[in-house]
């Protein structure tokens, strides 16, 4: 029979413990358990039918919060945070760097974080607060920080600020719980877990052609010729105007895309809209033009995934978001292609805690892959691990997932951003990756079609999944 954790904690706050019990202990260990109240203001870990083997204790700190000042400041992580030498106390656990910052938590009077006694382990972080914490992004509905496009920047995050963006301190809170447990419960088994790559394109403009007159056109080629030296795409886009034969257009790289997911053993999945809902901001096409559909069935047929891709201004907008998610179920329905799932993200990595999570779950989708910083690549969730989302308004936990954003490439390139060259781009490529690979997680990572135009971008997609499908 397979052993059951018992967790006992203090009252309150019900419906949030039973979100994050459920993802530490069951979504991302694997393991069964039971939840009891008790007086206090620790939470305490045994063997349900066994408490004499031992038991593990930590600090209930968030959720001893009060009601008054839940989602205030008040109860965001006291900075600057302390800093944990894990490894003088812990040696066999998996983290990143010797010391861990402590988001919530509560050390002895010596300072102490750990202290493990026979059958009793003193663990002074607080695990379901800290991991809550970063799940949920509940600082982003505290904080007032906005770019110019609405959205909560990178360098506005504790994450950030703390020196922890790079990162997945969830991942590293719960090696470090795996450990407590095993030295108090050594037969304990957890659930395998297998790093796993979700390549996506957002499917922003399809054609380069659709959006350009003559003249527009025309200082594109001279600049390939005279700034880019890249003949063949001034050719390419010369032709295009001319014939308008979209076989050689800069941007329809959908095949070139799908020959080098399938030559690494990758499915990619291109996430399109359905309409415009800002002409700034949106480039509109139609998908049932033949040119589209024939396209979104080589997709199919081809063994990839479809999905949405959200307007710029439908990440607030319930009515927007399903009526363009019902656009691109009829059309793929007419088409003759059914997916299991269907997920996708939003223009512009615009989202907003936690309405945007909210109407994806109301319209029917199953995942979302928005939460990633455009500022800067990283762990905005803390964690390189899948899960189910909640809702801090309403205190519930949704259906939908989130497969968290870790790598944009234009969040690399980009000049408005990171502006790194291509080498510097490719060190952080090769080290996220690596942390993803180093914790059985997903890893991430946004390619636009639009950006494998120029030889240099197709020479750095080509490193990049060579180096995050390297074994």
């Amino acid at each position: 029979m397979k052993d059951k954790l018992l967790i006992q904690h203090p009252s309150g706050y019900l419906e949030e413990r039973k979100y994050i019990f459920k993802i530490i202990f069951e979504e991302l260990l694997g393991l069964n358990y039971k939840c009891q109240e008790i007086p206090g203001n620790d939470v305490k870990i045994s063997l349900a039918n066994e408490p004499q083997a031992g038991i593990l204790i930590w600090p209930d700190i968030l959720f001893q919060n009060k009601e008054q000042n839940w989602l205030q400041e008040a109860s965001l992580p006291k900075t600057p945070l302390p800093q944990w030498d894990v490894s003088k106390d812990i040696p066999e656990v998996k983290t990143l760097r010797s010391t861990i910052p402590v988001i919530y938590g509560r050390a002895f009077q010596n300072k102490e974080w750990f202290k493990h006694n026979g059958k009793l382990i003193y663990l002074g972080i607080d695990i379901a607060g800290s991991v809550f914490f970063l799940l949920t992004r509940y600082e982003e509905l505290v904080l007032k920080s906005r770019d110019i496009h609405g959205r909560f920047p990178a360098f506005a995050s504790i994450a950030y600020k703390e020196g922890f963006l790079d990162r997945p301190i969830v991942d590293e809170y719960i090696e470090i719980l795996w450990v407590c447990m095993k030295r108090l419960w050594s037969h304990l088994n957890r659930r395998e877990k297998a790093y796993k790559i979700y390549l996506s394109h957002d499917v922003d403009s399809p054609l380069w052609f659709a959006n350009n007159y003559w003249i527009k056109s025309l200082k594109s080629v001279f600049g390939d010729i005279l700034k880019r030296k890249d003949f063949i795409l001034a050719y390419n886009r010369l032709k295009t105007q001319l014939t308008k034969d979209y076989s050689r257009d800069p941007y329809n790289t959908f095949a070139y895309i799908m020959d080098l997911s399938e030559r690494f053993g990758l499915i990619s999945a291109f996430y399109f809209k359905t309409d415009a809902s800002d002409p700034k901001f949106d480039n509109y096409y139609d998908l049932e033009t033949p040119w589209m559909k024939d396209l979104l069935k080589q997709i199919h047929e081809r063994g990839h995934e479809i999905g949405l891709h959200t307007s710029y201004e439908a990440h607030k907008d319930f009515e927007r978001t399903r009526n363009e998610f019902n656009r691109l179920l009829r059309i793929t329905e007419k088409l003759g292609i059914k997916q299991e799932k269907w997920g996708g993200r939003q223009h512009y990595l615009r989202w907003e805690n936690p309405i945007s999570w909210q109407i994806w779950e109301d319209v029917g989708l199953d995942y979302d892959s928005t939460v990633g910083f455009a500022d800067h690549v990283g762990f905005r969730c803390g964690t390189c691990q899948e899960f189910p989302v909640f809702n801090l308004i309403t205190r519930k936990a949704l259906r939908l997932r989130e497969r968290p954003l870790i790598i944009m490439e234009g969040t690399l390139l980009g000049t408005s951003y990171m502006a790194l060259s291509p080498e510097k781009a490719m060190e952080w490529i090769e080290h996220l990756s690596k942390i993803s690979r180093q914790f059985n997680g997903i890893f991430t990572l946004l390619w636009h079609n639009s950006t494998l135009s120029e030889r240099w971008q197709r020479d750095l997609y080509i490193k990049t999944l060579e180096c995050i499908t390297q074994s």
